[in-house]
């Protein structure tokens, strides 16, 4: 459990950051300045002062379910290859791996903090590091090939190895054969779910 709340708090202080010093009120003043009057405007940043909190106490809680999903797929895994171990064991590994998701955070953090402090909400909304998403002008692409060239990113490929390493260190077990069980278990998973994305964004757009 310490290592799960060492995640959450270094989550929560990225979010923190990012809502108190990136995404200011200038910023999200200047995005809403041509869709709304002054006084809605400024209604809505308000509720978002007033409410913001409310983001920190529920973030664990996604994180939680984030994580419960790769561990419980692991676990099914390991279950079927015979392998029998104590799921807080796998899920302890899937919460140390789930730090290497932290660092596209960090990037954008520092980005926005020191190469390019003068943005828009849409630049810092649509900044991807190190994804198919970054390499291709994203009015060019139809908006269902969004989320899947977001997802498929280079962290996204550290956060599998990181997993099979994880598992690999905490079970003491060899690095090829976590790799393997990720890879058909949560890989597997992670494919799905990209597909179903898909097929509900291309049901909108």
């Amino acid at each position: 459990m310490k290592t799960f709340f060492t995640l959450i708090f270094f989550g929560l202080l990225l979010s923190f950051y990012i809502d108190k010093l990136l995404l200011t009120e200038d910023v999200l003043y200047f995005h809403l300045a041509e869709q709304y009057s002054n006084t809605r405007i400024e209604q809505m940043l308000e509720f978002r002062s007033r409410w913001l909190w409310l983001t920190y106490l529920i973030a664990p809680i996604i994180t939680f379910f984030k994580i419960l999903i790769p561990a419980s797929l692991v676990y099914l895994g390991l279950y079927l290859s015979n392998l029998r171990y104590s799921f807080s064991y796998v899920f302890k590994a899937c919460v140390i791996a789930e730090f290497v998701l932290l660092l596209p955070i960090l990037i954008k953090i520092l980005w926005f903090e020191f190469v390019e402090p003068s943005f828009t909400l849409e630049e810092f909304n649509s900044f991807y590091p190190l994804s198919l998403y970054s390499l291709f002008d994203s009015s060019l692409l139809e908006k269902w090939f969004h989320y899947p060239f977001k997802a498929l990113n280079v962290f996204e490929i550290g956060y599998w190895f990181a997993l099979a390493g994880s598992l690999a260190l905490v079970l003491s077990l060899d690095f090829s054969q976590m790799f393997r069980v990720v890879i058909s278990y949560y890989g597997a998973y992670f494919v799905c779910w990209i597909l179903f994305v898909v097929f509900i964004s291309l049901s909108i757009y």
